[in-house]
């Protein structure tokens, strides 16, 4: 009896010795792989616990500096886009009307980005409304009707404003989350979820490279913000495509990477300078088999002189791909004076030109 009992006890210290080594064997390995574990991992991580419950943080984090704007602007004519699309603003024209829409604080020292539609080209009279209800007065620097952006700026130096952190929309991919805060209708701030539905996409502007949402988005959401699940302006809520006038699952927001170009041009010159060549790309070439084929050329312009033809097929920009893409980074955000190297296939030859930028009007 004895004998089983020592036996019995050394069984039961084997059993509590390796236990208690397997659990400090598994602590040692966590504290490890916290330890190795790199930030790109970490980050991971971090979305996939986000995710996974609610995108409070997201909305939290930049909400502060999304702002109603109210706008008596002058408004004269229609606006282009409603030829084919309703503004997510309501406005007729030939009277002097109180504009509603939002806008996102780009610094701290007051700087706002907004559409151009929603302040109109003149405005008597600009109101910024914060997160907080405070109301500031808002001075008009610049638009560009290209984009259909403007920035302001709040006229008080002695308060330094929230301001929102800025991703390279760049690194979108179709399917991400994705989120719209602006003020639909004056309700207030509102937030409304969905995905990336497409990019690139191009509307009745020859500068619109827009991000295409699911989320929910109706008049008043002009210039508001598309942001990331991290909070991070990705783009600048602008149209929806709508048979009704209301959301119905095609919003088009412009790009934050597009947008900065814009803002500093706005702010440094009160205009946008871009480059000019003075060509025209055939588009049912484009859509159906993806060549950029020369349709027009303007006499004397910049890729006259450059030695470009109609008919030229284009089958390199700056040594890179001729997509659509590379197409309108290249040439929609040049500058006036910058050299463009393009390849092109004249017949049977291939003819290497280098085309210099003038100042579009």
């Amino acid at each position: 009896m004895r004998i089983i009992n020592k036996k019995f006890m050394n069984t039961t210290k084997s059993i509590f010795n390796f236990s208690f080594f397997l659990l400090v064997g598994a602590l040692v390995g966590f504290l490890i792989s916290l330890f190795f574990l790199n930030d790109n991992d970490k980050s991971i991580v971090d979305e996939i616990n986000n995710t996974a419950y609610s995108y409070n943080y997201a909305v939290e984090k930049a909400s502060p500096a999304v702002v109603n704007i109210y706008s008596d602007q002058i408004i004269n004519k229609q606006l282009p886009y409603q030829r084919r699309f309703n503004s997510i603003f309501d406005n007729k024209g030939g009277q002097v009307k109180t504009s509603l829409g939002s806008g996102v604080i780009l610094s701290s020292d007051g700087y706002i980005l907004t559409n151009q539609h929603v302040v109109g080209d003149y405005s008597l009279r600009v109101t910024i409304e914060l997160y907080d209800g405070r109301k500031f007065m808002a001075k008009l620097i610049g638009i560009d009707k290209g984009t259909d952006l403007a920035v302001l700026k709040i006229q008080d130096d002695k308060i330094l404003f929230p301001s929102i952190e800025i991703e390279d929309s760049d690194k979108l991919n179709i399917g991400d989350i994705v989120l719209a805060i602006g003020n639909p209708y004056g309700l207030g701030q509102s937030v409304s979820m969905g995905i990336v539905s497409a990019t690139g996409r191009e509307f009745d502007n020859p500068y619109s490279n827009y991000i295409q949402t699911d989320a929910s988005i109706n008049r008043g959401n002009s210039g508001g913000a598309l942001i990331d699940t991290r909070g991070r302006l990705i783009g600048i809520n602008t149209l929806i495509r709508s048979s009704s006038g209301g959301s119905e699952g095609i919003g088009l927001a412009i790009p934050s990477t597009n947008a900065l170009e814009i803002v500093s041009d706005l702010i440094q010159y009160g205009e946008v300078r871009r480059g000019w060549l003075g060509f025209s790309i055939e588009r049912i070439n484009l859509l159906r088999k993806g060549l950029l084929v020369i349709s027009e050329v303007v006499k004397d312009g910049p890729a006259y002189k450059g030695g470009l033809m109609k008919d030229d097929v284009i089958k390199s920009i700056n040594s890179e791909s001729p997509s659509y893409d590379n197409l309108y980074k290249t040439f929609a955000r040049s500058k006036p004076g910058e050299e463009i190297l393009i390849e092109v296939k004249r017949g049977s030859e291939i003819l290497n030109l280098s085309l210099t930028t003038g100042k579009a009007n």
